[in-house]
C-alpha cells in the first residue's frame, strides 16, 4: 500500500514536469508529493486526547 502510495506520487510528479506550465497541480500538492517520495508515508497518530484537557485541577 506505501509502495503504491509512492508510485502514484511519482506518476503525479512525472505528469507534471511532462505538461509544464499547463499542469493542474499547485507548488504545495508538488510539494507534498516530493516529500511522500522522499521521506515515505507517515503514520498518522490516533489522537489520544482526553474529554479532560480542559478541565482545572484548582
Amino acid at each position: 500500500m506505501i509502495n503504491n502510495a509512492i508510485t502514484m506520487a511519482e506518476h503525479k510528479l512525472k505528469m507534471h514536469f511532462e505538461k509544464g506550465e499547463s499542469t493542474s497541480l499547485s507548488i504545495v500538492e508538488v510539494a507534498e508529493l516530493m516529500d511522500l517520495i522522499t521521506f515515505g508515508k507517515t503514520a498518522t497518530k490516533p489522537l489520544n486526547q482526553s474529554i479532560f484537557f480542559s478541565f482545572s485541577h484548582n
